[in-house]
């Protein structure tokens, strides 16, 4: 009985603690509204500008949640992904000044180089 008792203990221990690490994991508003913030700050973006961004940071991320909860491979991800980062910039051409448009491109670089700050 009490080896019982100590296995659904560490169960609900277990599950707790996954559960626990799930909370932490920020939702896909709030990445959008942490990375919205970091370019807001480093690209020196007007409201207009942010106006213009939001709704494409949020649409990239859902996506990118939509793949991961459908269970996509991570290399096939990673190539549909690059899909979506492309056609982002892209759009962000418009958006964005010349000067804001490379410093852009150079925050990237060093985000997939680990080289970037996280919020």
């Amino acid at each position: 009985m009490k080896k019982i008792l100590t296995t659904i203990a560490m169960v609900v221990a277990l599950l707790g603690a996954g559960e626990a690490a799930h909370a932490q994991m920020p939702s896909p508003q709030e990445m959008a509204m942490n990375q919205l913030n970091r370019m807001s700050s480093e690209l020196k973006l007007t409201k207009e500008q942010e106006d213009k961004i939001e709704p494409l940071i949020v649409a990239r991320i859902e996506k990118m949640m939509e793949f991961r909860q459908a269970g996509m491979e991570r290399e096939e991800m990673m190539g549909e992904m690059k899909k979506i980062n492309e056609g982002q910039l892209e759009t962000l051409k418009a958006i964005l000044t010349p000067e804001q448009l490379e410093k852009y491109k150079t925050m990237q670089t060093q985000m997939r180089a680990g080289g970037g700050p996280r919020n």
